[in-house]
């Protein structure tokens, strides 16, 4: 999965219908502000998220914090 840029997402908060995912901030608030219009509610939430892949490695291969020994 190649890496993307941040997402943003408008969320009601009274009936938790949502917009779809945006790059634009902009575009997921304007939603928002059109579903208070159409449904006069008034609580939402503005979300960013952002995907991307990791790879499991061994740990004991390089890179790996080492313990300290108590003594």
């Amino acid at each position: 999965m190649p890496a993307m840029s941040v997402r943003h997402v408008g969320k009601c908060l009274v009936c938790s219908d949502h917009s779809v995912d945006a790059a634009d901030p902009d575009e997921a608030q304007l939603w928002c502000l059109k579903h208070a219009g159409m449904t006069r509610h008034t609580g939402y939430e503005l979300s960013a998220f952002q995907f991307f892949s990791a790879a499991i490695t061994d740990p004991a291969v390089g890179g790996a914090a080492r313990r300290r020994r108590a003594g």
